[in-house]
Order: structure tokens, then C-alpha cells, then sequence
């Protein structure tokens, strides 16, 4: 896709802490830092494999992400938390809300460990249902909000739920009228959900990277 169009943008949340796989995302524990986008499946980097597939999408990618430096280099522009205190997803959402270019009326999300989005996926999330409040994927009845599209118009409820420390994505969601992309039309996209594959751990990690001989 040689212009994608303005009105959707992606972005990358990469504020978390990824203590299950020994450090996080500007974050450190026990002396190592992991910055999760910066893992290694199948011979690259996760958020190389994302920039292959969503730039050619989309107008911009944004990385919501308090430390800006691994991102260096990419040629994309990071966002910090507006709210502090790390409190999940839902600030680098509300972060890229507020970050949104004048022409974006909605904005792709995904996962900074996501390493397999499939980009018939992509592009229904960007093209579907232009006029709902969040279009998201859910499988066997359970929602997928870090790879889902979000309004700009929710920003001032995204923000009211920070306030209100409801910061469970899912709470987001139950306040909205929410388009569903359920698991039939989900497989039509993604045969394999090799999209909703994420790392958490390091046994995610050699599970969607395993080594010749394991």
C-alpha cells in the first residue's frame, strides 16, 4: 500500500514491565533490563517484524514507552505514560490518544510482544466498522484489547477510568460500544491466531522460537 490512509494510525504499547521475563520495558529487576519488543523470534527483532507490517498500513506508528532510548533509531515516535505509577496498558492508551495527529480519528494498538500479526488483521481493524468505539478481537468469548482499535473519541473516558483506578483494560471496554471481531471472522483473518501470540515469559519465547535440537 503505497499511501495509507491518515485517519487511523498504529501504535505499539511498550510500557510494560515484563517482570515474568526477568526485567521490563524501561523497567529493571533484578539487575537485567528486557525490553520485550527487543527479543529475538525467528532470526529478528519483535518490533522489526511489527514495522514490516504495520508501516506499509499506516500513516504513522507511535511507541508509548517511558524510555525512549531502545527505541532509537527506528524511526517512530515515542510517547511517555501521562499517568504515572504504572498502572498497565491503559496509560500508554491514553497516552497515545493524546498524541494522536490532528487527521487521526482512531488509532491500531498492539502489544510490544505480539512477534506475528497478521496483516489481513490489520487491515480489518483499521478498515472495520470506521464508526465504532473499539473494534476487538475476541476469542472463546475472552476480549483481546492489546490488539484493537480505539477511538479518539474515548480518550476522555480513558482518562476517567485512570482516575477512578479502574485501570483493567476489560473495565474500558465494558463502558463502550464495542464492534467484536469473533473467533469465526477471526480465523478467516489469522487461520493459525498467530497474532493473539504474545511473550510474557521465557518459555513463551523458546515455545514461539524454539532451537533447532529442543
Amino acid at each position: 500500500m503505497s499511501n495509507p490512509p491518515a485517519g487511523v494510525v498504529a501504535a505499539v504499547l511498550a510500557g510494560g514491565r515484563g517482570q515474568r521475563m526477568g526485567g521490563g520495558d524501561g523497567a529493571q529487576a533484578g539487575g537485567i533490563g528486557v525490553v520485550k519488543g527487543m527479543l529475538v523470534v525467528e532470526g529478528q527483532r519483535i518490533i522489526d517484524r511489527q514495522l514490516a507490517v504495520l508501516r506499509p498500513r499506516f500513516a504513522e506508528v507511535i511507541v508509548a514507552a517511558n524510555d525512549p532510548g531502545p527505541w532509537a533509531g527506528l524511526g517512530v515516535r515515542v510517547v511517555a505514560d501521562r499517568a504515572r505509577g504504572g498502572i498497565g496498558p491503559i496509560a500508554g492508551l491514553d497516552a497515545v490518544l493524546a498524541a494522536l495527529p490532528d487527521q487521526a480519528g482512531a488509532v491500531v494498538c498492539v502489544a510490544s510482544d505480539m512477534p506475528f500479526l497478521a496483516p489481513p488483521l490489520l487491515d480489518r481493524l483499521r478498515d472495520g466498522a470506521p464508526g465504532a468505539a473499539a473494534l476487538v478481537p475476541r476469542l472463546g468469548g475472552r476480549a483481546e484489547p492489546l490488539l484493537a482499535r480505539y477511538a479518539r473519541s474515548i480518550a476522555p473516558l480513558v482518562a476517567e477510568q485512570i482516575a477512578a483506578g479502574r485501570n483493567a483494560l476489560v473495565d474500558l471496554l465494558a463502558r463502550l460500544e464495542v464492534t467484536w471481531i469473533d473467533e469465526p471472522e477471526l480465523r478467516a483473518l489469522d487461520p493459525e491466531l498467530r497474532s493473539i501470540a504474545n511473550v510474557n515469559t521465557r518459555a513463551d519465547l523458546a515455545r514461539l522460537d524454539p532451537k533447532p535440537g529442543t
